[in-house]
């Protein structure tokens, strides 16, 4: 499937797929000890749309990731110690910077708009569960 995608849109996509690993495995850490039950279905569904998006990636890429231990450490690390709320909200930060990335590969994988949605619409969940 990867045969007309460019050496740094590849890249991109290696890097993306990572992130969402490890995203999911965060956001199933944080569930296991947020309070409340509705907190928990939110980020255990936001753990569900990861993966998913990690198995997307995966069929450009070829390639089994393992999760970032480090940062599944300092995300768990800081939601325990300053409370999931914080955590997530520092996770998701990062999200509103890929913009340009899932524009800018939408030109050779037009799946990437889907993602994108999807991560939009997962900070927006996030930010009613949360405030």
């Amino acid at each position: 499937m990867s045969s007309n995608i460019s050496a740094a849109s590849m890249e991109i996509i290696k890097r993306m797929q990572q992130n969402e690993l490890t995203e999911s495995v965060i956001y199933e850490k944080i569930a296991a000890f947020a309070k409340g039950e509705e907190n928990k279905k939110a980020l255990l569904r936001l753990a569900q749309e990861e993966k998913a998006h990690y198995t997307i990636w995966k069929k450009y890429t070829g390639l089994e990731m393992k999760p970032e231990a480090g940062k599944v450490l300092k995300y768990t690390l800081l939601a325990r110690t300053l409370g999931f709320t914080f955590a997530v909200k520092l996770m998701e930060r990062g999200e509103g910077r890929a913009q340009e990335t899932y524009e800018q590969l939408a030109q050779e994988v037009p799946e990437s708009i889907y993602i994108h949605r999807q991560e939009v619409e997962h900070e927006n969940a996030l930010l009613e569960m949360l405030d």
